[in-house]
């Protein structure tokens, strides 16, 4: 990786998960689940990215930084984004208060990775417990759409049932906000 040869397997993993979608701020469990890292190894590796300036945090996760990018180069990535799931956002709702409702939730067996936001748009990701599905979903103006972010391979069919099972709880959480939910 060019310019962070001097970092570490962990510090490589996390920089290219965070290079996948710069714009994401990614929270810790998420990032443990996704690249499968014990938590110490994990911390560790965080705390040397952010001394060396290519992660930032914050109370919302970790973002990478333009040195960061740079270390990275530009990532092909090895899959296309499978849309799952397309709603038209109820009228009068805000899509902050949709993102407000969702974002650090667990559904079933997916659990929170971290946010992005871009102008109007939002995009919220959940990563499975075994950290091998990332599911996405994006918010924009009056729509919001759930979709495959990566999986395995061979994996399609389980991905695409969690993603759709995902974006059920996603709707009941959005259109069943004055009643009491069980998620």
């Amino acid at each position: 990786m060019g310019n962070s040869a001097q970092l570490g397997e962990v510090e490589d993993r996390v920089l290219r998960l965070m290079a996948s979608d710069s714009q994401t701020k990614f929270s810790f469990q998420g990032m443990k689940r996704a690249l499968k890292v014990h938590q110490e190894r994990l911390s560790r590796g965080l705390s040397r990215l952010h001394s060396q300036g290519y992660i930032w945090k914050d109370n919302d996760g970790y973002l990478i930084t333009p040195k960061g990018k740079r270390a990275v180069g530009h990532l092909g990535s090895g899959s296309k984004r499978i849309v799952v799931g397309t709603s038209y956002i109820p009228p009068g709702t805000e899509s902050q208060f949709i993102e407000s409702q969702l974002k650090g939730r667990w559904f079933g067996g997916m659990r929170w990775l971290g946010v992005s936001s871009e102008g109007d748009s939002s995009n919220l990701k959940w990563v499975s417990e075994d950290g091998d599905i990332q599911v996405g979903l994006n918010i924009g103006h009056d729509l919001l759409e759930v979709g495959l972010e990566s999986f395995p391979p061979n994996e399609e069919a389980r991905a695409r049932e969690m993603a759709s099972r995902l974006f059920v709880k996603i709707i009941n959480a959005i259109y069943g906000r004055n009643q009491n939910q069980e998620n």
